[in-house]
């Protein structure tokens, strides 16, 4: 059985990384909860990802000249596919079949097309292969999008699907009080994400309490520690108001680590808004890096 071209796989960022030699068992993979396995078909790689980033034909540009697909790098949940089909089944049939299943599930088509027919793929003079692109939306907005190509591979089609679910990276931290301890001996201060806040107040809620507990350890373990707390946001929103909340959550801060056994007079407090960023506000990820408590160490 020949394998899908490599050519094709070398253009399109949706390609696998790599094709196993035999075909998967069941228990290797797992089928995706929108875009079910292709009926009779034998899946040859499987891949996902709870966060990557793909570039990816997101849309189709029909009355330029020539015609253009749109391409983007989509951020998200990425899971890819290459299905080996049965013998005697044409790569538009394949693809067709993908397409009429898809759109029983809300999708629609943003472009069908043989693969030579897309400016975009430079370098490929392939004209039976044929490449899909479909999306579904939801609330008004992208919630998939799937970018599927097949090779007819001698008569024994080869499909190459991704599946890509647009999504902002969640953060995940590991904070304890000797990581604390030893970036404000290496710097002097030290960003603490983990501490939340109701949305534009300035109150705690209750899953920052494992974050701020580590940071009240930290103090008890050395009686001499004096700690000044910055409040920082992302830019959304007036400078002004950024500011007054900044300050405000970090005295909620404060507050919050006096009342659970620091003394007071050892810490104070600065809220510095939008004026001192770490990251790029222009994605959710950069602003969610900008929106953070920090701790400096007081002489």
């Amino acid at each position: 059985m020949k394998r899908f071209s490599t050519a094709l796989a070398l253009v399109l960022a949706l390609a696998t990384p790599g094709l196993s030699h035999a075909q998967l068992s069941p228990g290797e993979y797992q089928e995706h909860p929108v875009v079910k396995l292709y009926p009779g078909a034998a899946v040859d790689y499987y891949d996902d990802k709870a966060f990557d980033a793909v570039e990816i034909a997101t849309d189709y540009k029909a009355t330029s000249k020539p015609p253009l697909a749109v391409l983007t790098t989509v951020e998200g949940r990425v899971t890819r596919y290459t299905f080996l089909h049965p013998e005697g089944v044409s790569a538009l049939e394949v693809l067709r079949n993908f397409e009429a299943a898809l759109a029983k599930e809300g999708f629609r088509t943003v472009v069908v097309a043989p693969i030579s027919k897309l400016p975009q793929f430079q370098g490929v003079h392939l004209d039976r292969e044929f490449f899909g692109a479909f999306r579904l939306d939801r609330n008004g907005a992208a919630a998939l999008y799937v970018n599927i190509s097949v090779d007819p591979n001698g008569g024994e089609p080869t499909s190459m699907v991704t599946i890509v679910e647009p999504a902002a990276m969640k953060q995940v931290y590991a904070v304890d009080a000797s990581s604390l301890r030893a970036s404000l001996a290496a710097s002097g201060r030290v960003a603490v994400y983990g501490v939340n806040f109701d949305t534009a107040k300035t109150t705690i809620t209750p899953d920052s309490a494992g974050v701020l507990g580590q940071v009240r350890d930290l103090l008890a373990a050395d009686p001499a520690l004096k700690l000044k707390i910055e409040g920082h946001t992302d830019n959304v929103g007036k400078p002004a108001a950024n500011r007054t909340l900044s300050d405000g959550r970090a005295v909620a801060v404060k507050s919050w680590l006096e009342a659970n056994g620091v003394a007071p007079g050892r810490l104070t407090t600065e809220g510095l808004g939008d004026t001192r960023p770490v990251a790029a506000n222009d994605t959710d990820d950069g602003r969610a890096k900008n929106r953070r408590v920090e701790l400096v160490r007081v002489p």
